[in-house]
């Protein structure tokens, strides 16, 4: 991870963003202080090119860089996770950082209200639907969502009691479950058991 060529972020940030780096010593405030005003005009600048790579970048360099999606939009020719990671985490970082977790937590009933997630998002689609001759009349979101603290989760297990499938993984995608002992567990037991 942190050995790819610079992008938004530098080999140095990637070290020092996953704890490999740390800055000690007498400027090191200034040090961490500066790497993360760096970090912030990268992201930035980063993302308004995007508005160039939507509207410049050829529709062959796309193909190359992202592959084809099947005509019906559920398959897709490439097989590179950590681009499809990437893409995903990309997505999140962007929605989680302009409040998509207000759609979650939104009790109110108000549809007058659109939070500033849900107007990017509808916007996003309604310029893809242009640059396609598509016209996107309408577009609605739901999302069903339940807090679920992951202390709650960890009290749960501690106490034996039952976890439901979805609450399992929660904990799975947290840094404090080893997946590849759950998955040789799992095989265990689905494969030794015959």
């Amino acid at each position: 991870m942190t050995g790819r060529k610079n992008a938004m972020l530098t080999t140095e940030d990637r070290r020092w963003l996953t704890g490999k780096k740390e800055y000690e010593g007498e400027h090191a405030k200034q040090q961490r202080y500066q790497r993360r005003r760096d970090i912030r005009e990268r992201i930035y600048n980063s993302i308004l090119d995007f508005t160039i790579l939507f509207h410049h970048l050829e529709e062959e360099e796309r193909k190359k860089l992202f592959g084809n999606i099947s005509a019906d939009g559920t398959q897709w020719d490439l097989d590179d996770s950590a681009l499809d990671d990437g893409i995903r985490d990309a997505l999140a970082f962007l929605l989680y950082s302009v409040g998509a977790t207000k759609l979650m937590t939104t009790n109110e009933t108000d549809d007058s209200k659109i939070t500033v997630a849900e107007r990017l998002l509808t916007d996003a689609l309604y310029q893809i639907g242009r640059r396609e001759d598509i016209l996107v009349e309408n577009f609605e979101l739901e999302i069903d969502a339940t807090s679920l603290p992951i202390s709650d989760l960890l009290d749960d297990l501690e106490a034996g009691n039952s976890l439901s499938p979805a609450r399992l993984r929660v904990l799975l995608e947290t840094n404090m479950v080893n997946t590849r002992e759950i998955q040789d567990r799992l095989r265990e037991m689905v494969f030794d058991d015959e």
